[in-house]
């Protein structure tokens, strides 16, 4: 029996994380869940939000997109999201200016069609995950999960 997960979040551009450990919380459509080692198999939708990976006492949180969650009953979690980004990597200005676009599209389509509509909250709610992240990476005084051996967690900027 392992005491850890053998996790990798994977977007459609690269792996951006691929370690093992102690614990994941993801945002899905019935609710944030954590998965711990021994966890049930389990497919499951993400929605955009902030996934928290804990490993070795240190948290770090990834602003994600939608995608999908697989948990193989193995200790495997693979999580393919569309974005996935890291709080060093996000600019609190650049995710103010966007939710005040996505705001003002949001205004301007509840007077429009319903389609208009349900894409502009989905990318506020992106945005708010990210600024989430990005808030609490500076006041946490900029601190990220350890990396180890085999890690692939990149610090490229920007989403993934």
């Amino acid at each position: 029996m392992s005491d850890k997960l053998h996790f990798e979040l994977t977007t459609p551009e690269r792996v951006v994380f691929k370690q093992d450990v102690d614990q994941i919380t993801l945002p899905t459509m019935d609710g944030e869940i954590t998965i711990l080692p021994q966890h049930i198999p389990l497919v499951a939708q993400l929605v955009p939000g902030v996934a928290t990976l804990k490993r070795e006492g240190e948290a770090e949180e990834v602003a994600v997109s939608g995608g999908f969650i697989q948990v193989d009953g193995k200790d495997n979690v693979t999580v393919l999201a569309d974005t996935a980004e890291r709080g060093e990597n996000l600019s609190l200005e650049d995710i103010e200016k966007a939710k005040q676009r996505a705001e003002e599209v949001m205004k301007n389509a509840a007077r429009g069609d319903d389609e208009s509509f349900a894409r502009a909250a989905a990318e506020m709610e992106r945005e708010l995950a990210r600024y989430k992240v990005a808030l609490k990476y500076r006041q946490q005084g900029k601190k990220s999960v350890p990396q180890g051996a085999g890690s692939d967690l990149t610090d490229n900027a920007g989403p993934v």
